[in-house]
């Protein structure tokens, strides 16, 4: 009489060893940079995505002027960028009071750079507008993970 060995399964029906997909659950949740990191991106990239769409319909749909629009969007993804990178990326308990105005701070700057860019290298130096774009796309991520991580989420444990 032949037996089967019969695997232990968890409530859902998954085996005892960890899938890859559990694994990097586990990993992307965790505390280290790397995944702070992923996260951080993953929160930038669905505020930008508020900003864009909200900012078009506002424009497009309800023929609000774009600036107007702008602000709009650009509130909204703050708002949401601010609780995704609170509860998500840093992971803070901090007081809100204390990081809100700081926050808001790291966002003017952020935006103030972009647009200190703009200014200087198409309207000054004559480049194309694609290169403040760009170098806005890369320096102003940057720029806010460091002062994020630093100067607002500082109750984060690490």
């Amino acid at each position: 009489m032949q037996q089967t060995a019969r695997r232990e399964t968890t409530f859902d029906g998954a085996e005892d060893a960890p899938s890859a997909v559990g694994r990097f659950i586990s990993w992307a949740l965790g505390r280290s940079e790397p995944p702070r990191i992923l996260r951080f991106a993953a929160i930038g990239g669905l505020s930008t995505s508020i900003y864009a769409v909200l900012t078009l319909a506002l424009c497009h749909g309800f023929g609000i002027p774009v600036t107007i629009a702008a602000i709009a969007g650009y509130g909204a993804g703050a708002v949401f960028s601010y609780c995704g990178h609170r509860f998500v990326t840093f992971m803070s308990d901090g007081a809100v009071g204390f990081e809100i105005p700081r926050f808001a701070v790291a966002t003017a700057i952020g935006f103030l750079l972009s647009l200190a860019l703009a200014a200087i290298l198409t309207d000054l130096a004559g480049f194309s507008p694609a290169v403040p774009v760009a170098l806005s796309a890369i320096l102003v991520p940057a720029l806010n993970f460091v002062t994020l991580r630093n100067f607002v989420f500082v109750a984060v444990s690490r």
